[in-house]
């Protein structure tokens, strides 16, 4: 064949297997030829499989429908036909479902980025107003307007907001270039619009600069509404006891005093302790949610890699053009792929398994699933599902038996004993096929989470005039043969449509696996820089407010290792307070996330939400090690200090 030209068609946009199966596309190439060219090579000349209808925008579908119905059984009373509309396309409802809930969940991240940042700017806003109350108190007893004392503060305030936004703007646009190479990756699309998103920037802009302005306000406003003398009377460099500190008195807390700072400095302004704990419980949810997602995912693709994997890891799946007898004549795709395991050098383990595969419905209380049915013997095959409830064969059962995902059963709202209907083609004839319902039984539950995949005993091929028939082989490569060259091999055979390593989808799996570890990985570098700078300004202010009390220690004989290990102890509290508020957070919003959103996307898994222990300890260590060690970035400063002088400022 000759190469014309490329081209793109919507529907391939997304390749979906069997049972809507998202992964594996690397195992297929699409190409586009006449429909003469396509008959010919099917040796179906002056055949069709599929009509397609344009509709008025005015047209209703449900009575073209009806039409079309009533014409095509009047017409052709033993071939059945299905409607597939384009909100039923899987494709498509797929994409734009991804687009929508990855707006909401980005969303969602970007909220919580804001509130901590928010919360980081006013505890910043709010020690520095504190630092100022003194300040504040003598300009309100001289009569200097209140507007023109708030003046300063706010403009601190806004020069923090801006430069904060700007920096964060550009930051933004690196990642939206790198999050965007590595998301082609993932979904290759004929195009994308790569252009400056303004509007998405320009409200990002507005938030960065109206929370932290926002969070400015608030301490200035509530230092204005004091009155003169107070504000003068407890100016920042007083001792103060306020707060919870009376709750210190109550407690029987160990050691001596020094030991026993970190807790009443804590109790002393809870607001601020509240903040900075707050501050890093969002940098904490971040991380547990980002990388929970990531384990439920991961957890999620295990199960299903073990439900393929569980018996023969190396086995092929040989799809046929039509059906074909089982024990046949020498030139059918059976008997001539039969003769491949036999010989001096055989290239297969042994005779190919023959198996059926056809499209199928689940009907159950008005809800309609598409599986992909496979029919195996159930007693000798080399593959059988691996079931988490029920059976593989029904015991004397009256009517049939059918294996489904626990998804599908969720979906259906059954369990295993219970009856469904179950809509298959009816062979006809050569060529003619029929859709009928019966009337099946749940027999078992298999592990795989994909929903569009059911099972049945080949014995069951009679409900669909079927038996003895099959479109499907099972092969084993022979010890020491190649896969890839197996498939080259049976791809020469008569017959052959496909040929589909089943370790191909579990190597899929894995790649899209690394893509997404790439773009978590990144976003879990911003969380603790974003953690990391709480720590450090929250450690950092504390130093200043403290400098004299800490110049105090130094000049009783306090060596500096002690003073930092205060310092460390009191961080250490935080970081543990913030880190148990965060997991906590994190594992609510991953289930929200979970089962809201992402279920919502991909309807056909089952996910099972999971954290493990590794996202423990890493959300442990981002909360509390990263958190308690900043104070260590202090000690060149008290190294520094000037100990006279310091002690020498008076109120």
């Amino acid at each position: 064949m000759t190469l014309v030209g490329l081209g793109y068609s919507p529907e391939y946009f997304q390749i979906v297997g069997e049972g809507n199966n998202i992964f594996g596309e690397g195992n297929f190439g699409i190409f586009f030829v006449a429909l003469e060219t396509a008959q010919t090579l099917a040796h179906q000349e002056g055949l069709v499989n599929n009509l397609v209808f344009q509709l008025d925008q005015d047209a209703d579908v449900k009575t073209v429908q009806a039409a079309i119905q009533a014409r095509w059984t009047e017409l052709f009373p033993s071939i059945g036909i299905n409607f597939t509309t384009q909100a039923d396309d899987a494709v498509r409802t797929n994409m734009y479902a991804d687009a929508k809930n990855d707006q909401v969940m980005w969303n969602m991240i970007a909220v919580l980025f804001l509130v901590g940042a928010a919360l980081a700017a006013f505890n910043l806003a709010g020690r520095i107003v504190e630092s100022q109350r003194r300040q504040i108190g003598i300009g309100m007893a001289l009569g200097v307007p209140r507007f023109r004392i708030a003046f300063r503060p706010m403009l601190t305030g806004l020069q923090m907001a801006l430069l904060g936004t700007i920096l964060g703007l550009v930051c933004g646009l690196i990642f939206y270039r790198m999050f965007t190479a590595l998301f082609n990756e993932i979904m290759p699309l004929p195009y994308e619009d790569l252009s400056f998103y303004w509007w998405g920037y320009i409200q990002a802009g507005l938030l960065g600069i109206l929370l932290p302005f926002v969070a400015t306000l608030i301490p200035v406003w509530r230092a204005l509404r004091v009155q003169p003398v107070d504000a003068i009377r407890s100016g920042y460099l007083v001792s103060k006891s306020g707060g919870l500190s009376q709750v210190s008195e109550l407690l029987p807390l160990p050691g001596r005093s020094f030991m026993q700072m970190p807790i009443k400095n804590l109790l002393r302004s809870p607001w601020r302790t509240l903040l900075t704990v707050l501050g890093i419980a969002m940098a904490v949810i971040l991380m547990t949610m980002f990388v929970g997602f990531l384990d439920t995912f991961m957890a999620t693709i295990e199960q299903s890699e073990d439900a393929y994997l569980h018996q023969v890891p190396d086995r092929l799946l040989v799809d046929l053009d039509t059906f074909y007898p089982v024990r046949g004549e020498a030139d059918d795709p059976v008997a001539a792929l039969t003769a491949l395991a036999e010989g001096e050098q055989p290239l297969l383990a042994a005779a190919p398994e023959t198996a059926l595969i056809v499209g199928a419905k689940l009907l159950h209380e008005g809800v309609k699933l598409d599986v992909a049915l496979e029919l195996h013997d159930m007693e000798s095959a080399v593959w059988v599902p691996k079931l988490t409830a029920g059976k593989l064969v029904g015991s004397g059962a009256e009517i049939p038996g059918i294996i489904i995902a626990q998804k599908a059963a969720e979906d259906l709202g059954v369990q295993v004993g219970d009856t469904i209907t179950l809509q298959h083609p009816y062979r006809e004839g050569e060529l003619e096929y029929q859709l009928v319902e019966t009337d099946v039984q749940i027999a078992g539950i298999h592990n795989n989470p994909l929903r569009g995949l059911a099972y049945m005993d080949s014995r069951y091929a009679e409900l669909m005039n079927l038996a003895g028939l099959s479109n499907r082989l099972v092969v084993q490569p022979a010890p020491g043969e190649r896969t890839d060259a197996v498939k080259q091999v049976l791809f020469m055979q008569p017959g052959i449509t496909s040929v589909q390593a089943i370790q191909d989808v579990s190597d899929a799996m894995d790649e899209i696996m690394k893509l997404f570890t790439t773009i978590l990985q990144v976003v879990q570098v911003v969380v603790i820089i974003l953690a990391f700078l709480i720590a450090f300004n929250s450690t950092s202010i504390s130093v200043d407010e403290r400098l004299r009390e800490i110049a105090t220690m130094f000049a009783f004989g306090l060596r500096i290792r002690t003073v930092t290990r205060m310092q460390i102890s009191e961080n250490l509290i935080i970081g543990v307070l913030g880190t148990l508020i965060g997991i906590a957070g994190g594992w609510i919003i991953l289930n929200q996330m979970m089962v809201a959103r992402i279920e919502e996307q991909l309807a056909e898994f089952k996910f099972t939400v999971s954290i493990s222990s590794t996202t423990l300890v890493l959300s442990a260590l981002l909360g509390v090690l990263v958190v308690a060690l900043t104070p260590i970035l202090s000690i060149r400063r008290m190294l520094r200090m000037d100990i006279p002088s310091t002690l020498r400022v008076m109120e």
